[in-house]
């Protein structure tokens, strides 16, 4: 039987949260860096208390004027403060709501120049080790924070975008590029043709062998509650088990 963790990014102040969330497997919740304010965090981890849905944190640059979605040249030891306040503060409030946080995804730019930069990669990793090592990393495949992960003996998870377009070298097409978001009916074909045959077809149409754990689709957009509506059917009546990865044996 074929098994896929759907997960979206939430708590962020935009988008149907509370509708969203018994849709999923997983949520990824904002630590109030980038978007967000306390009781939109709350909220969402209720929800998900409520739902018995996965709780991750998603961190980010503490950028919330440009939604986390552009790169900051900050020195290492002031990110890690911020990575620090960021998990401290989803922790406190999971505590306060009675649920747990299982897993980190970072957000945004953050998530994809920890993909791309091999030096990032490596602390983004030691400060898991370091705070937080009995949480899963969940991330884009064969980058460098994927890798790193792996080497470190971490509990590393494979992600896909199902509302978003890829190039042919496995990256995603960068949203200032028209097609980057795609519509419900080409992100439910995506994500089936992903799910039950371990690939996708890239923006220039070719096809890339593609194996994920999760898929993610974007809490932010406005079509995100229509999205997980019918992705989530889609799924089910083709025999697809929602299931969290972060609920698997390690």
């Amino acid at each position: 039987m074929w098994q896929i963790d759907l997960n979206a990014d939430l708590g962020e102040g935009c988008g149907d949260d509370a509708a969203i969330i018994p849709l999923l497997s997983s949520a990824n919740i904002s630590c109030g860096a980038h978007a967000g304010t306390t009781a939109d965090t709350r909220a969402a981890l209720a929800c998900c208390k409520l739902h018995q849905v996965v709780v991750g944190a998603h961190p980010a640059y503490p950028d919330p004027a440009h939604f986390g979605r552009r790169s900051l040249d900050l020195p290492w030891p002031e990110l890690q403060q911020s990575l620090q306040q960021q998990l401290s503060f989803l922790q406190t409030q999971a505590a306060d709501v009675g649920c747990q946080v299982q897993y980190l995804k970072l957000h945004g730019a953050l998530y994809n120049d920890a993909a791309a930069d091999p030096e990032l990669a490596s602390h983004i990793v030691s400060f898991i080790q370091q705070f937080t090592p009995k949480l899963a990393l969940l991330t884009l495949p064969n980058s460098a924070l994927f890798y790193r992960a792996k080497d470190s003996g971490l509990r590393v998870f494979a992600e896909a975008f199902a509302d978003r377009a890829y190039q042919a070298n496995g990256q995603l097409l960068s949203r200032q590029h028209a097609g980057a978001l795609l519509d419900a009916k080409q992100a439910i074909k995506q994500s089936l043709q992903l799910v039950l045959q371990g690939r996708i077809e890239a923006i220039d149409g070719t096809l890339l062998s593609l194996q994920a754990d999760s898929l993610c689709l974007h809490g932010d957009s406005p079509q995100a509650l229509m999205l997980a509506q019918q992705l989530h059917q889609a799924l089910s009546d083709s025999g697809v088990k929602i299931h969290s990865f972060a609920r698997r044996q390690a």
